[in-house]
């Protein structure tokens, strides 16, 4: 009996650690990305606040968490409990006043201090209606692989015209 009951708790210590759960990386089983929210992102507000602003880095922070926000039927996970998205907004805004470095891009922002929870070193998830999971910086990066996409392909800004010509007169 000893056997099966050391093999029991094995088997619950991978569980608790998550070393037995494997975790979507932003991908569906058909290999397409995973977004937060509705395509395409153009008709959002937060798009829309992004194309107005001056398309910094911390733009960019401030567009993906106003996608966490508006996000619908999805819940984020962060240190052993499930949060809503107005929540994990909040917490995101929380991590750029307190953690966001002068200079730093988005994507280093997002490994440093999105990707993982500080004190536990868990990783932050989300879980879509369907049940899936998907580990939560796999999908910011897909979203931010899209602003930058669709953004690319807008005329500039009134804000960045207006720098532009500052800068040359």
């Amino acid at each position: 009996m000893f056997p099966l009951v050391s093999l029991a708790a094995g088997a619950f210590c991978l569980l608790a650690a998550g070393c037995a759960t494997s975790y979507g990386k932003g991908l569906t089983s058909q290999g397409r990305k995973v977004y937060l929210g509705p395509l395409p992102v153009q008709g959002t507000e937060s798009y829309q606040a992004y194309i107005r602003s001056s398309r910094t880095e911390v733009a960019k922070q401030k567009y993906l968490f106003q996608r966490l926000k508006s996000a619908s039927d999805v819940e984020f996970y962060h240190n052993g409990s499930w949060y809503s998205p107005l929540e994990a907004y909040r917490g995101g805004m929380w991590l750029m006043r307190k953690r966001y470095q002068k200079g730093q891009d988005t994507r280093t922002f997002i490994r440093k201090y999105v990707e993982r929870a500080e004190n536990s070193g868990q990783l932050h998830l989300v879980r879509y209606p369907d049940g899936s999971v998907h580990i939560g910086s796999y999908v910011l990066y897909n979203e931010l692989d899209l602003l930058e996409d669709t953004a690319a392909r807008e005329p500039p800004g009134l804000e960045e015209v207006f720098a532009g010509s500052q800068k040359t007169g």
